[in-house]
């Protein structure tokens, strides 16, 4: 448990636990990017009578953490008490009324934590992990090291929301579904300049300097107010754009690897 995953370590998650609405904290992002992938690595996948051991010293080292490893095991221990209050905002459709209903769920259902070993243990939610293990029609892989070194929870997200674009190239997100989506509450960041600049310009900045994106953007306006942000995506290498690779591809790749794989004809969570 003491080394770091391989860079190739894909994060894979439903586009639609991407879409959701819920707020993380830095540390909190990384625990469940780093057991995503640890579960992976071990090829045990998320279970949720079966927790996913992270140590100090190979979060440090996967994070490039300058800290000691004393306060490193602190800050997991902080992130992870944090993290067990947390809950996820799901939109979907009431499948006996046939109308949209919204549903919060945690993210976690168990954290545990081993004092003078430096190590922590977290089992994920089963609702949760339906989003994460299971390879459904609409979903969104990375490379774990593209987003490791960003210090920003705000960019990691904002991140999430691009990266399925990429091949597209652009991507038009309104003011006020994406501070839903980050769950920005309403007295946070009031003034659109303020937001523009605290949470969207440091995203912006982070992720054209630690990931394999490079992203602008332009705000467009309704009247004379911002209501929408136009992003423009590119890859920072050609070579880069074939490591996304196609649904079949991803499906086959993670099958082999033991990962559980649902049908195209499987009905959509």
């Amino acid at each position: 448990m003491g080394s770091s995953l391989k860079n190739s370590q894909l994060v894979v998650k439903s586009n639609r636990l991407i879409e959701a609405s819920y707020r993380l904290g830095l540390n909190e992002q990384r625990i469940i990017l780093y057991a995503i992938c640890r579960a992976r690595e071990e090829q045990k996948g998320l279970l949720p009578d079966q927790p996913v051991t992270i140590s100090a010293e190979a979060f440090s080292h996967q994070f490039a953490l300058s800290d000691e490893m004393s306060n490193v095991y602190r800050q997991l221990r902080e992130a992870m008490d944090a993290l067990f209050e947390r809950s996820v905002t799901m939109h979907d459709i009431d499948p006996e009324t046939s109308r949209p209903r919204i549903r919060r769920v945690r993210w976690i259902s168990e954290a545990s934590y081993i004092d003078g070993a430096g190590r922590v243990q977290v089992v994920f939610a089963p609702e949760v992990i339906k989003y994460i293990t299971r390879l459904e029609k609409e979903f969104t892989s990375y490379q774990l090291e593209k987003v490791g070194r960003m210090t920003s929870a705000y960019a990691v997200r904002l991140y999430e929301l691009l990266i399925q674009y990429s091949e597209t190239g652009t991507r038009e997100l309104n003011l006020a579904w994406l501070r839903d989506v980050l769950q920005i509450e309403p007295g946070e960041y009031k003034l659109t300049a303020d937001f523009i600049k605290r949470v969207l310009d440091v995203s912006v900045e982070q992720i054209n300097k630690h990931t394999d994106l490079s992203i602008s953007y332009k705000a467009k306006k309704t009247g004379r107010a911002i209501t929408d942000f136009v992003f423009r995506i590119k890859s920072k290498d050609i070579k880069l754009k074939r490591q996304v690779l196609t649904d079949q591809e991803l499906r086959d790749q993670l099958e082999a690897r033991d990962q559980q794989r649902i049908d195209d004809s499987t009905e959509d969570f």
